[in-house]
This record gives C-alpha cells, sequence and structure tokens, in this order.
C-alpha cells in the first residue's frame, strides 16, 4: 500500500469513528431524555443481578407529601439497582383501595410492599395481620406508634432536627441585614415540625442570645392564598430577612426569589432554581435505606423493627452552601458540628431547656432522647419561639 493510500484509509478509518461516536452520544442523551420516572404505574426492567423471584410496590396516597417525588426515584432507584421489578401504585384514596391493591399484586407475585405514607397505615395493619404467615411477603412504612410490630414490617422515622440545628447556626451568622428574628413556615404543627423549629431556634440562639423565631402555619393548600398570608408576615414583620421551611413548597421558593428573602430549604433542587435567595439546601436521600432493606430481603434477611434516618446514617444533610453570605469560620464550624452528629457524640436537646413560656421543661445535664416518649413526641417549643 502505498503512503498516500495509507494515510487515506487512516482519514477514512477516523471520520466513521467520529460518526459512531456522535450516534452513541446522541442515543444516550435520547435515552437519558425519554427515561420516565412518573409515579403512575412505572415498571423498572430487572438489573443486573436477577432478582425474578422479587417483586415491590410503592404504595402513594391520593394526597401526597412533598418529599413523595423523591422519595419514589429512590425507592425505584435502589431497586434497579438490585434487579428487583418494581411498580409504583398511585391516587390510593383510602384504606380499603390500599388493601385491595396489596391483595391485587401479591396475586401476581409481588413480595415487598412500601408504604411511606402515615395516612395508609391502617391499611398496613390489617395487610400485615393478613399475610403475617405467608412467605416472602414484607412490608416497609413510615413509623406510626399505631402500626403493630411484627417480624415481617420495618418501619422507618427520618429525623432532620440536626441539619435544622445546623441550619439556625448559618441563620444567626449570614452576612445579610437583618434584626435578630427568622420566619419557619411549616404547613402543619405536628411533632415533626415542634423538634425541627425548637432545633433551629436552639441554633440561632447560640450565637443570637435573643434571637426570634416567628412560626408562620400555612392556613391553605391554595399557593394565591399562601403567597397573600407569607406578604402579611412580611408587611407585620419587615426587619425579618431570612426564611426557611419544614417541606417543599414552591410558594415558599417563589416568595423568596421575589421579595430577595434569603431562605435554607428542604429541597434538592431549590439551590439551582433560585440561586439569588439560596443560602443552604436541607436533602434527605433513601436510596441507603431503600437498597439496605431490598437487598437484605431479596437475600433471605430481612431485619424487622425500627430505622432511625438521620445525619449519622448518611440519609440526611445540608449542602448547597452560598460561601458569599456565609463567613468561612462559620462553614468551618458547621464541618465540626456535622462530624459530631455522624458520630452520635452531640445532643441538641440538653439542658437547661426553657419553652416558650419560660417553664423549665430539662434540668440542666439531663437530655432528651431518640425515642417515642421523648424527642418523638416533642409537643411543645423552646424558648424564642413565637406562632405568627
Amino acid at each position: 500500500m502505498k503512503t498516500g493510500d495509507s494515510e487515506e484509509y487512516k482519514n477514512v478509518l477516523l471520520f466513521w469513528i467520529i460518526i459512531a461516536c456522535i450516534l452513541v452520544a446522541i442515543l444516550t442523551g435520547m435515552s437519558i431524555y425519554f427515561y420516565d420516572v412518573s409515579s403512575k404505574d412505572v415498571e423498572i426492567a430487572d438489573g443486573i443481578i436477577p432478582r425474578k423471584e422479587y417483586q415491590a410496590i410503592y404504595l402513594l396516597p391520593k394526597e401526597k407529601h412533598a418529599d413523595d417525588k423523591y422519595r419514589l426515584n429512590d425507592f425505584l432507584v435502589a431497586a434497579s439497582r438490585i434487579g428487583i421489578r418494581a411498580y409504583a401504585v398511585d391516587n390510593i384514596s383510602n384504606n380499603e383501595e390500599c388493601l385491595e391493591s396489596i391483595r391485587t399484586y401479591v396475586e401476581r407475585d409481588v413480595s415487598i410492599i412500601v408504604s411511606p405514607s402515615r395516612k395508609l397505615n391502617e391499611c398496613i395493619n390489617s395487610a400485615v395481620k393478613e399475610y403475617g404467615n405467608t412467605q416472602k411477603v414484607y412490608f416497609v412504612s413510615a413509623y406510626d406508634k399505631n402500626l403493630k410490630s411484627s417480624d415481617k414490617l420495618i418501619t422507618f422515622k427520618v429525623h432532620l432536627y440536626q441539619v435544622y440545628y445546623l441550619g439556625g447556626v448559618i441563620a444567626a451568622n449570614v452576612n445579610t441585614d437583618t434584626d435578630e428574628s427568622f420566619f419557619f413556615v411549616v404547613s402543619d404543627l405536628n411533632e415533626d415540625a415542634y423538634r425541627n423549629i425548637n432545633a433551629f431556634t436552639i441554633g440561632v440562639r447560640k450565637y443570637k442570645k435573643n434571637g426570634v423565631v416567628k412560626v408562620v402555619v400555612l392556613k391553605s393548600k391554595n399557593e394565591n392564598i399562601q403567597y397573600a398570608q407569607l406578604v402579611d408576615a412580611l408587611r407585620k414583620n419587615p426587619g425579618v430577612r431570612l426564611m426557611t421551611a419544614d417541606y417543599t413548597d414552591v410558594t415558599v421558593d417563589d416568595f423568596c426569589e421575589q421579595k430577595m428573602y434569603y431562605c435554607i430549604r428542604y429541597d434538592r433542587d431549590f439551590a439551582s432554581k433560585y440561586f439569588s435567595s439560596n443560602i443552604a439546601s436541607i436533602i434527605v436521600d433513601y436510596r441507603g435505606f431503600f437498597s439496605r432493606v431490598l437487598s437484605r430481603t431479596v437475600t433471605n434477611s430481612f431485619e424487622p423493627g425500627n430505622y432511625l434516618l438521620d445525619v449519622s446514617t448518611g440519609t440526611v444533610r445540608i449542602t448547597n452552601f452560598n460561601a458569599g453570605i456565609i463567613p468561612p469560620n462559620t462553614l468551618q464550624s458547621l464541618d465540626l458540628m456535622f462530624s459530631n452528629f455522624m458520630g452520635r457524640s452531640d445532643n441538641i436537646f440538653s439542658g437547661p431547656l426553657y419553652d416558650n413560656e419560660h417553664r423549665l421543661r430539662l434540668d440542666k445535664g439531663s437530655v432528651l432522647q431518640d425515642s417515642p416518649k421523648q424527642i418523638f413526641s416533642m409537643d411543645w417549643f423552646v424558648e424564642g419561639v413565637s406562632v405568627e
């Protein structure tokens, strides 16, 4: 072969290699673009490890929690990696419909039933009782004191209060024109809200002794009414320039962005969508938990009981820090505090603790434990909390 022919051959070969790479990139992009993770009747094909004898369903009530889109996606990712065929059953209206769905899928050899909503716990109680002696049928549900324990049931509870404490530390130290007041927006005053608000307030008052956290309980699910309520809260408290919330809500996000409010948000997407008003983001990642539960189930080592998911388990973290307004020494302190939480060597709720009516709730030297009778059941506010 002549030298010229050889060079021409190499050029042609290079050309077709480039064309092949472009086609692979286009096909890969299309597969990512059209990948559907919608929550209704989602099916994932078996993954690398064949587990065809195991299938799982994820039950979603009609009225969803703001966290459901993340939990569902994490569940589907975990199932796919392990090789379990997974389905999502959406818009379940009541416990009877829930139980009927479980029966239908068990008949189709589904053996892992995941129900993260407390609204369906009556259904889970009935199903656990009905299938208690059935092999290879297991249940995973959000913790509820009304759920009856069983060797076929795993419950889980997420504790966010540690990262809300860190959020309070950030709020007290950010370089903004603000007084010593902060907004905390909630949809409902349940035990989780009490715990998270109290932790945030303790974090604030660690650096601002007279700091006040003003709690705004949204009175409606209508976005226009919610927005008007936040505007009214701002009118009454013009000096407050920082806000956080205990759930994902587009109204709070939009309010922060449009009013130039600095926000610490509970949302994976907040920092990228609302960059100019972001301080930090609180994130919950369920993939590790679901991977552990599903993998142990398919290897016949199902471990019933209650799982506490928090900073120490890698489920909860705070990230997307706005270094432009958070002082470097505060970021360093956050790293140390986070490490202490990882090692369970620090307790936020330690005495003396007073409630917001200045009554002593916890003696000096005492601590509240992660248990149903203590931190789980908190129903009072610490000193410094004011409900709007």
